[in-house]
């Protein structure tokens, strides 16, 4: 299938917007206290994980603001790929699912950065107000396992958003190229990440640091397909642009 689509300024800003969105992304992942290179700990311990970002607040909140505006970059550079040249069959309709369960993930995962964000501000409260000590980290702890639900919400539905993105993406290409891999790619970490969250859901007695280290591969490889179609789209691929 040929398109007859142009690159048009937000399609290209878009593609930019996904580029840019991956590379804040590994950054922060790489830099987050507790995470990977500043005092890596359990992340299932979160009364450890947060006390690790207490003593690293600034860098902490710096982080997790790189997370939200990823996030928000993402949202607006999957918007573009609505206004894709329209696909007959039922490859349009998949791919519109996809780009809109991918925003609502990011959505969520906003929500729950900001949970975050709070956790360490009331760990900076408890350290400047000792005669509230106890009750500000009681309550940064609950904000941060209530944090770890919300985040679960992203867990349970992003499979399914990136099968469907990846799916409708891949359709788009007549031949096999980097980009249509890209596309694979993500459909292959969609089903990867369901059967990961169905094992951790129903055998509850195994050890959380393998599926843990098990999505973040997912994550990273997710994060490099997102790249790839990002780049298609800035260079102005017509499969991968605005039909206006």
């Amino acid at each position: 299938m040929t398109f007859s689509a142009i690159s048009t300024p937000a399609t290209r800003m878009g593609g930019l917007a996904l580029m840019a969105a991956t590379v804040l992304t590994i950054l922060a992942s790489i830099l987050h206290p507790g995470a990977m290179l500043i005092d890596p700990v359990d992340q299932t311990d979160f009364a450890l994980a947060l006390g690790v970002m207490a003593d690293y607040a600034g860098l902490s909140h710096l982080m997790t603001m790189l997370i939200i505006i990823a996030m928000l970059l993402y949202a607006y550079g999957y918007s573009t790929l609505l206004r894709v040249a329209p696909q007959p069959g039922w490859a349009g309709p998949v791919l519109r699912f996809g780009i809109v369960a991918n925003v609502f993930c990011w959505a969520v995962f906003v929500i729950a950065m900001g949970m975050r964000h709070f956790s360490i501000h009331l760990m900076q409260r408890a350290a400047a107000e000792p005669a509230m000590k106890a009750g500000f980290e009681g309550l940064a702890l609950n904000t941060y396992v209530a944090m770890a639900g919300v985040v679960l919400t992203l867990v349970a539905v992003y499979p399914f958003a990136s099968m469907m993105a990846g799916i409708g993406l891949a359709r788009r290409f007549a031949s096999l190229n980097i980009f249509k891999l890209a596309a694979h790619g993500l459909t292959a970490i969609g089903l990867g990440g369901l059967v990961n969250f169905l094992i951790v859901q129903h055998v509850p007695g195994i050890e959380l640091s393998a599926p843990l280290a098990a999505h973040n591969i997912l994550l990273w490889i997710g994060a490099i397909c997102q790249y790839i179609i990002g780049r298609g789209m800035y260079q102005g691929r017509s499969e991968l642009s605005s039909a206006d």
